[in-house]
Order: structure tokens, then sequence, then C-alpha cells
């Protein structure tokens, strides 16, 4: 295990979520504005833009998905910071390339391949696990948790001023000169530890097909949770630009939207850290299950607000009830999966991750498509299935501490 001296997990745990903010910042740079650079891509018909988008945005992640396994269990055996090193060399060309791309089937190839170099969020998850003693594990999951919404609040203003001033493919070139930063910090700042057990180690390097990790209790109700968690996080970011346009009197539409927005990274990044600090006297599932239970009528209600202040007020109440989802959720897991086989199997539980993220883009637009206000009560009710499976399919797993 990688702990050390008392202080070392520490320094390791800031390490990480130097490297997450720094790297997500950079990501945040350029997502938003995917459709605007399919149009300067010449894609025209509004139709196939939408389409295209969806396309983009679900091809990395759910390519990362299928592989997350297998680079966990490689991450198991050859180090999780070597993983890290290769994702974030791959990002560094692949993005850098999708900025001059010329048309969008060619961006579309880069996506793909990225997705051979993804599942960056998960590794960076294991290794502040096995970073940190393990009574510590909810407060260093918090700080990288922290890091990554925080670059939600920065990424797409920084993106946006770039892209205005400089154009749309230098967003691309920022963002690849920020993954080269976040590389150069993991390599000088992260000091990654032996495991206490070599043939712990060697162990973990085997295979692990998902029969081996269904055995440790209640592993599908932890990758349940975290595919729930997901599936809210983008659901809503993709939900709050839409309400916003369908609303009287307001001019700024993507300003208002980007505010709110950022807002809800801010309460998020309270409720992570809060959380992780309260599991320190509870249960990391009864804070997982209070926070579903809660934020489920708060997204229904959301459907409903007349007016962006509204709208704003209650989605910093979600962000406060269901922002440290995540971060509990990966909690979970650091609970049930020993520390020499956590990387294979957190690449197992990011494939919960990635499905939220592949499929919460289409089945919300779907839901929009269909009722607006009746996507924001789906994803209410999506909550609160969250919270019953705790409540009622995995009682003891919500009193582990």
């Amino acid at each position: 295990m990688a702990t050390g001296e008392p202080q070392s997990w520490q320094r390791n745990v800031w390490a990480l979520s130097l490297v997450v903010f720094v790297a997500f910042v950079g990501f945040q740079s350029f997502s938003p504005f995917l459709p605007l650079y399919i149009r300067e891509l010449g894609v025209t018909d509004p139709g196939r833009i939408a389409l295209w988008s969806g396309l983009l945005s679900a091809v990395t992640p759910a390519i990362s998905g299928v592989l997350g396994p297998l680079f966990g269990r490689i991450a198991d055996r050859f180090g999780r910071k070597v993983m890290l090193i290769r994702s974030l060399g791959g990002f560094i060309v692949i993005v850098g390339a999708m900025g001059i791309v010329t048309s969008v089937e060619q961006l579309f190839l880069a996506r793909l391949i990225m997705g051979f170099f993804a599942g960056f969020t998960p590794m960076v998850m294991a290794l502040a696990t096995v970073s940190a003693p393990s009574d510590k594990t909810p407060v260093a999951i918090g700080m990288v948790q922290s890091a990554q919404l925080l670059s939600t609040a920065i990424g797409p203003a920084a993106g946006g001023y770039v892209a205005s001033h400089f154009g749309i493919r230098y967003a691309f070139f920022v963002t690849a000169g920020m993954c080269a930063l976040a590389l150069v910090a993991l390599i000088v700042l992260f000091k990654e530890g032996r495991p206490a057990d070599p043939s712990a180690r060697r162990r973990g390097g085997a295979r692990l097909p998902l029969g081996s990790v269904l055995r440790y209790p209640h592993f599908m109700v932890v990758m349940s949770l975290l595919l729930i968690a997901q599936f809210l996080d983008r659901g809503l970011a993709l939900l709050i630009p839409l309400h916003v346009a369908h609303m009287p009197g307001v001019s700024a539409i993507a300003a208002t939207s980007g505010l709110i927005i950022s807002v809800a990274a801010v309460t998020a990044t309270v409720s992570a850290n809060l959380a992780a600090r309260l599991s320190q006297g509870f249960p990391v599932g009864q804070l997982l299950a209070i926070g579903l239970v809660v934020g489920g009528p708060l997204c229904a209600a959301m459907g409903f607000a007349q007016n962006w202040v509204a709208l704003l007020l209650l989605r910093a109440l979600v962000g406060l009830s269901i922002g440290a989802a995540l971060t509990l959720a990966y909690s979970l897991g650091g609970l049930i999966v020993p520390t020499h086989e956590r990387g294979a199997a957190f690449g197992w539980l990011a494939l919960g991750v990635q499905i939220g993220t592949a499929a919460s883009p289409l089945a919300t637009g779907a839901l929009a498509a269909a009722s607006l206000p009746g996507a924001f009560i789906v994803d209410g009710a999506i909550a609160w299935v969250g919270a019953a499976l705790l409540i009622f399919g995995a009682r003891e797993l919500r009193a582990r501490r």
C-alpha cells in the first residue's frame, strides 16, 4: 500500500487533485463547443449537428468503458501511475490532432482513438483509495472529486474566451497544453509506493473477470449507483440550457446557463467535501441514501421553475444534496474491494460511469424532446431508485463504515 509516512498520503492526494484539476480544466475548455466545431467543419443541418454531437460525446466513454477492466488489471500489475502517464500522453497527441482535423469524420476517428487512452478518472480514484489510509479514503476521494467539479466552473469560461478571441481550434491546443502540464505534475509530484504484499500485486495483475468481482458483496449495487450519479450529472447539464432557452425574458441564454452550471459545480464541490468529512462519523451509504432521497424531489421541481433565479436556486440545492454522489459511491467501492485488486475492480466500476456518460445525453435528449418537465421528473425518479437500492437492496452496505 502506498501510504508511507503519515503525511505521505496527503502529499500524494494533493498531487492527484492538482493533476485532475489541470487536466479537467483542459477537457472542459473544448467539450461545450463541440456542436459549434461540428458546424465549423461543414455540417450545417441542425439535425445532423445534433446527431454528430451525440455520437462524438458517446464514442469515447463507450470504448473506455469496454476497455476499463483490462487497463485496470494492467495497472494492478505494472503500476497505476504508469497508466495515468499513458492516458495523459495519449490525450496530448489526440486532443492536439482534434484541433487540426478537416472533417467531422476525422474528428469522430480522433474521439474513437481517444477512448483507447481514456479511463483516467477511475484510475485516479483507485490511486486515491490506495494512497490514503482506509479511514481516510472518503476524504481522499472527496478531494480529487472536488478538483474535478471545480474544473466545471472554470473550464468552459476559459475555453469560451479562447474560442471567441482566437477560434475554436485553439481551445483544443489549450487542452493539449493543460494535459502536458498535468503530465509533468504527475511525474514530479506523485510518488507511488510499493505495495506491502508483492504476491498480492501479482494476483491483482491476473485476469479479473466480472464474475470474480461479483463475489464482493453488493458490487453491482455500487456500479449501479455510479451509473445513476453520472447519468444525473450529465443529464442535468444538458437540461439546464434547454430549460433556460424556454424561459421568457432571458436574452443571454448562454451566459445564464453558464452561471447556473458554475454555481452547481461550486455547491457540488462543497457537498463532496462535506460528505467526505461527515463520513468520518457516519456510514458512507447512509449519507448517499439521504442525499438521493432529498435530491429526487428537487430534481423534479426544476422542471417547473418559472424563472432563471428559481432554477439557479433549485440547481444549487440539487448540487448540495447529490453533488457528492460519485464521491460516496467510489468510497463504497473502496470499502468492498481489497487494495491489490482495486485497479481492475475500479475498471469494472468505471463501466457503470461510462454507461451513464454515454447514455445520459441520448436518453435525456429524447426525454426532453417529448417533455422538458418530464425529463426533470424522470431524473428525480432515478435518484429515488438509487436511494431504494441502498435502503432496501443493500442494507449491510448502507451501514458499513
